[in-house]
C-alpha cells in the first residue's frame, strides 16, 4: 500500500477544495464544527465540512445572494496568531487566481472569520483527488495516465510562465472532474508555492515564505533538490514532482519507499530509479512512454526536461501515438555516424579521380612494359653514312669472346634517363594509390551506418 502523506509529514498536509461526503469523518467533522451553519462575511453560508489538512479545513458552502455552491478553505484555530501560516493562505490565494488557466482551481475571494482566521473561496470541484483514484483502481491505462498528466503539465507550465513554482505537487492535489468520459484536471493548493519572479504587490513578503533552508513539499515526490534544502530550487522541481505522479499512475507504485521522512529523502537522494517497464514488465508499457517518465525523473536537474512545456510536448506525441519520442537525446552524444557519412564518400571519389587519371595515362603511353622484363636502349637516329644496325650487329664478334666497346657519353646518358620514362614512371606511381584506394573502399563497407537505432 502506497504511504500516505500524513505517515510521513503530518504537518505538510494540505487539503482539497472537495472529498466524499459519505466517510465517517466528514460526518463526524460536521456534528462538532462550530462554522456549520455559519455565514461568513455575510456572503458565504458553510454547508458542511468536507476535509481537514495540516494547515486548514475545507466547507461546502453557497453564496448567499446569488446561491452558487463554492469550496471555503480556512485556516485552523490552532494557528490563529501564526501570521506566517496567514500570509501564506494569501500568498494562495493571490497566486492561484492570477495565473487564470482552466486547470487550475479558480479562486475568488479571500476574508476572514468572526474569530479572525483567514479563509479563501474558490469554485466547488465535484470528483475526486487523483490520489483516491490511483489507490483504488491504478495501474492506470496507460493513455488515461498520459491524458491526465497532460493537463497537469498544462497548468504548471502556465503557473511558471508566472513566475510561480507549485512545489508540492503530488496526487492529493491534482483533482479531477468528470466531464462526460474524459478527465479533467484541476490543480489546488498553491500554499508553499514560491513566487520567484515577483517583486511588487509584496513580492519580497512572499519570498520569504519560502523559508531558505527549510524542506517543504511531500517527500514521496520531492525532487532531489527540494530534499536538499538548497535555496535554488526552481521549475524543474515541478518538473520530476509531475514525472513521479506520471510513474504511479502508469504502475500503481512510487519508486522510493522508506519507513519515514529521512528514509524517504535519502532514497530520492542517492537511490537509482527504475524504470516503470523494469519494475511491472507484465504491464507492457511501451519504450517511448519509458524514455518520457525517466527523462522527468533524472537526479540531475540540467538533464530533466528544462521546460514543462516540452514535458506537456512529449506528452502529447505520445498520445498521438508517436514511438520516437526522447530518442534524439540518445543520438547526440555519439555523432560519429555523421562523420562517417562525411567520409566515405571523399574517399570514394578521390579512389575513383585516381582511377581515372592512371586509365589516361596508360591510354595515352601504349601497354605498360612488364617491371622485370629489360628496357632496351632506343636506338639513335642513323646517320645516312653509318651502316644499318643489323649490319653493324653482325660485324661485331659475340661478347663471349671479345670485350664490349666502351660506351661513349651520350650512350651513357641514354641508359641512366631511358629507365625514368614518363610511361614506367606512371606505372611505378599508379601501383601504390590504386591499393590504397581499394584498402579504403573496404574499410568504409563496413562503418556503422548512421541510420542504426539501437531500439
Amino acid at each position: 500500500m502506497r504511504a500516505t502523506m500524513a505517515e510521513v509529514d503530518p504537518s505538510l498536509s494540505e487539503t482539497t477544495p472537495h472529498t466524499p461526503s459519505g466517510s465517517a469523518s466528514a460526518e463526524g467533522a460536521e456534528r462538532f464544527d462550530p462554522l456549520v451553519g455559519t455565514v461568513l462575511a455575510e456572503r458565504y453560508a458553510i454547508v458542511r465540512r468536507i476535509g481537514e489538512g495540516g494547515m486548514g479545513a475545507v466547507y461546502e458552502a453557497r453564496h448567499a445572494i446569488i446561491g452558487k455552491r463554492v469550496a471555503v478553505k480556512v485556516l485552523l484555530e490552532k494557528f490563529l496568531e501564526n501570521q506566517e501560516l496567514v500570509a501564506r493562505l494569501l500568498q494562495e490565494a493571490r497566486l492561484a487566481s492570477s495565473i487564470g488557466h482552466e486547470n487550475i482551481v479558480d479562486v475568488t475571494d479571500y476574508g476572514t472569520t468572526s474569530d479572525g482566521r483567514a479563509f479563501v473561496v474558490m469554485e466547488f470541484l465535484d470528483g475526486e483527488a487523483l490520489a483516491q483514484l490511483v489507490m483504488r483502481d491504478a495501474p492506470l491505462p496507460v493513455e488515461r495516465s498520459l491524458g491526465i498528466l497532460r493537463q497537469v503539465c498544462s497548468a504548471l507550465s502556465a503557473a511558471h510562465a508566472k513566475g510561480i513554482v507549485h512545489r508540492d505537487v503530488k496526487p492529493e492535489n491534482i483533482y479531477l472532474v468528470r466531464r462526460g468520459d474524459v478527465d479533467f484536471v484541476k490543480v489546488v493548493d498553491f500554499g508553499v508555492s514560491k513566487a520567484v519572479q515577483s517583486r511588487e504587490d509584496g513580492g519580497a513578503d512572499l519570498q520569504r515564505l519560502t523559508r531558505t533552508g527549510t524542506v517543504l513539499g511531500t517527500p514521496l515526490y520531492m525532487s532531489p533538490e527540494q530534499a536538499r534544502g538548497g535555496d535554488d530550487v526552481d521549475h524543474r522541481a515541478d518538473i520530476w514532482s509531475a514525472g513521479l505522479m506520471l510513474y504511479e499512475c502508469l504502475t500503481g507504485e512510487v519508486p522510493f519507499r522508506a519507513n519515514n521522512y529521512l528514509g524517504v529523502i535519502s532514497q530520492v537522494l542517492t537511490q537509482e530509479t527504475v524504470s516503470p517497464s523494469q519494475l511491472r514488465p507484465e504491464l507492457g508499457i511501451p519504450a517511448a512512454v519509458d524514455r518520457v517518465v525517466m527523462r522527468a525523473l533524472e537526479k540531475n536537474r540540467d538533464k530533466r526536461y528544462q521546460q514543462m512545456a516540452e514535458f506537456e510536448h512529449d506528452l502529447e506525441r505520445l498520445l498521438a501515438g508517436d514511438s520516437t519520442v526522447a530518442l534524439r537525446d540518445a543520438a547526440e552524444p555519439a555523432p560519429t555516424p555523421a562523420r562517417h557519412r562525411l567520409r566515405w564518400p571523399l574517399a570514394a571519389l578521390g579512389v575513383l579521380a585516381l582511377g581515372a587519371a592512371i586509365a589516361v595515362a596508360l591510354a595515352g603511353g601504349g601497354e605498360p612494359q612488364p617491371a622485370e622484363a629489360p628496357v632496351a636502349p632506343a636506338p639513335a637516329k642513323p646517320a645516312p653514312s653509318e651502316t644499318p644496325p643489323a649490319a653493324a650487329l653482325a660485324a661485331h664478334p659475340a661478347p663471349a669472346t671479345l670485350p664490349a666497346p666502351a660506351p661513349t657519353a651520350s650512350e651513357r646518358g641514354r641508359r641512366v634517363a631511358k629507365p625514368h620514362s614518363p610511361r614506367a614512371s606512371t606505372a611505378a606511381a599508379s601501383s601504390g594509390p590504386v591499393e590504397r584506394g581499394k584498402k579504403s573502399k573496404a574499410d568504409d563497407t563496413v562503418a556503422p551506418s548512421p541510420y542504426q537505432s539501437d531500439e
